[in-house]
């Protein structure tokens, strides 16, 4: 197994945190920062290089640090729709 040198702390943070902040940005930041403290704890476990874990923070950092929100929202929007569009067909019989 790799890793381990931050006690695969990001594992904890992925089964406890992702998909439980009761708010859809916050969970797919928490999703992102996840793939972050993963590669940190490789990098730092020599299971990575450097780069890769820069890699890693600049693509996170692009996304939620670039004012790009409402193009990262969209997304969200737009599966939240389906979600509740499928609920409501279901409701009245036609599932999809």
């Amino acid at each position: 197994m790799s890793g381990g040198s931050y006690g695969y702390h990001y594992c904890t943070i992925d089964n406890e945190y992702v998909g439980a902040m009761y708010d859809a940005e916050l969970d797919e930041m928490m999703k992102d920062l996840v793939v972050v403290l993963h590669d940190v704890e490789w990098w730092q476990s020599a299971d990575i290089g450097e780069e890769d874990y820069r890699r890693t923070v600049k693509l996170f950092k692009d996304k939620w640090f670039n004012g790009n929100r409402s193009e990262r929202l969209e997304p969200i929007i737009d599966r939240k729709i389906e979600q509740l569009r499928a609920e409501l067909m279901y409701l009245i019989g036609e599932q999809e």
